[in-house]
């Protein structure tokens, strides 16, 4: 079975895009493919002028390529600095990312969706 077949966009440094499709159609095989967390086995990838593998999260971050994924996976009834802790310290992610650090010792389930992002 194919999960993509003939898929060609482009995109410019800033922009923001949402891929929007039934499901099955392949939203999020391509976004993996993008964020390194898939290797592709076919097609290429271009950044640039130059045709990259990105065969891993790191590597396509070192090329400028983010992604934010649309699942959760939290647990609702910790506390934010509770679940940013289960990869490394909450101050260091938050100074990182440009995020406001207010939100650190409330309940994940009092957030927005935006900010449990």
């Amino acid at each position: 079975m194919t999960a993509l077949d003939d898929v060609s966009f482009d995109i410019r440094a800033g922009e923001i895009h949402a891929v929007v499709e039934e499901n099955g159609a392949g939203k999020s095989t391509l976004m993996k493919l993008l964020a390194g967390v898939h290797e592709a086995d076919g097609g290429e990838i271009r950044i640039e002028t130059i045709t990259v593998r990105l065969k891993n999260p790191g590597e396509a971050r070192r090329h400028g390529v983010s992604i934010v994924f649309q699942e959760l996976s939290l647990f609702p009834h910790r506390t934010v600095a509770a679940n940013v802790q289960v990869r490394s310290t909450t101050d260091q992610y938050i100074r990182q990312l440009g995020l406001v650090s207010d939100h650190h010792d409330q309940k994940v389930t009092l957030l927005s969706g935006g900010n449990q992002q």
